[in-house]
């Protein structure tokens, strides 16, 4: 009896360890393709970006130079960073070596650094342009973009190389299966405000500036079509003439002027007096009746295009309040867990957080490379244009 409770609890135990390794083997399947078709489809999208810049002369401009490079670096994190991460990531340990290792890690924090700064550089441009927009038509030149894009490798090559120069802590690389960034004190504060919590706060700082000078700009516009609207009714649309009873003379003649009545008088064309519109209707009915309402159509059009303008600029404003929130959102959404985990967790050794949780707060980060050229680029009519005439090009040739 005792040897066949042994036989049957052995049983068991290989069954469950085999159900187990096949739910293992099953999600590493899973992830393994979900990771591929991530890391594929930003190659693919930040690749095509590239060849419209590249190919169509029209997005050849300072702006785009910008979103380019974003792209180019992109790629990069898609290309020599996320193979890596992802081998890492199925295997769940490291198998390549601890020199390896170093340079993963040395890619990693500068290909992802030189990324989000890339977006504070396309935002600092943004700025530039709409607070200074006569300016810094001569001043926004490919050598300024090259300085921007330059900054952005110089800053990056600063957080990622001091820990391969020995800013680390020993145990950092006591686990040959583990590899991770320096848990150094001093290092992780270096590095996540330098990478990110600085970045982001210029991001919202410009943004918002982006924002108000834009409403500003565009609350100016529907201003001016509501004065346009008021002085229109006070436009004379048809000249009318009628007597002028002075002195008891009736001779003389009053013609309606086509200027705006600011203080609601009318202009007399011939000796320059002027009467005030109810005086001057007064005496007009003792001698010639005019319409109430001379051209209505005009009029009525008149209010219809000024509406029109109205809507217009109320629709540019949601537009930009929406745009700006997309960039933004998205960024704050794909790193801001991943650096709060960064920055505390190297402080809190009491601190867990599931396997799991952390593979996802990483692949988050991960995905702002794909995503940046869906926002900066696909979102864009001329870059749409542009991905069309290159696919009309390939199917023809096909």
């Amino acid at each position: 009896m005792e040897s066949y409770n042994n036989t049957t609890e052995s049983q068991d135990w290989s069954g469950n360890a085999t159900s187990v390794s096949e739910v293992a083997l099953s999600y590493q399947i899973i992830g393994s393709l979900f990771l591929a078709a991530l890391i594929l489809f930003a190659i693919l999208g930040n690749a095509c970006v590239i060849a419209a810049i590249a190919l169509e002369r029209s997005l050849q401009n300072v702006a785009n130079y910008l979103i380019g490079s974003l792209a180019v670096t992109d790629l990069m994190v898609s290309v020599l960073v996320l193979p890596m991460a992802a081998l890492y990531q199925v295997l769940n340990k490291w198998t390549l070596g601890q020199e390896m290792c170093d340079i993963f890690i040395s890619l990693d924090v500068l290909c992802c650094t030189s990324s989000i700064l890339h977006l504070c550089a396309i935002a600092l441009d943004r700025y530039w342009a709409i607070t200074d927009p006569i300016d810094y038509v001569n001043k926004r030149t490919p050598r300024r973009a090259a300085i921007l894009i330059s900054l952005t490798w110089l800053i990056g090559f600063s957080i990622s190389i001091p820990p391969m120069l020995g800013w680390r802590k020993p145990e950092d690389r006591a686990d040959p299966d583990a590899c991770t960034i320096s848990q150094d004190h001093g290092y992780t504060i270096y590095s996540t405000f330098g990478a990110f919590y600085i970045p982001l706060i210029l991001m919202l700082v410009l943004y918002g500036r982006i924002f108000r000078a834009a409403r500003f700009r565009i609350r100016k516009t529907v201003k001016k079509t509501e004065k346009a609207k008021i002085a229109d009714k006070c436009l004379a649309v048809s000249p009318a003439l009628f007597p002028r009873k002075a002195n008891g003379e009736v001779g003389k003649t009053w013609r309606r002027s086509v200027e705006p009545c600011a203080n609601g008088a009318l202009k007399n064309s011939d000796d320059g007096e002027s009467f005030e519109i109810t005086e001057v209707q007064s005496i007009s009915k003792n001698h010639l009746s005019l319409p109430n309402n001379p051209q209505p159509c005009f009029e009525n059009r008149n209010e219809k295009n000024t509406e029109a303008k109205r809507k217009v600029a109320l629709a540019r404003e949601r537009k930009t309040v929406k745009t700006l929130g997309i960039i933004m959102g998205t960024f704050i959404f794909c790193w801001l867990p991943f650096f709060i985990v960064a920055l505390v967790l190297p402080f809190c050794q009491d601190c867990f957080m599931p396997e799991w949780l952390g593979a996802v707060i990483n692949w988050l980060g991960y995905s702002n490379s794909l995503l940046n050229p869906v926002i900066y680029a696909y979102f864009n009519k001329d870059f749409q244009n542009a991905f069309k005439k290159i696919l009309k090009c390939k199917c023809i040739r096909q």
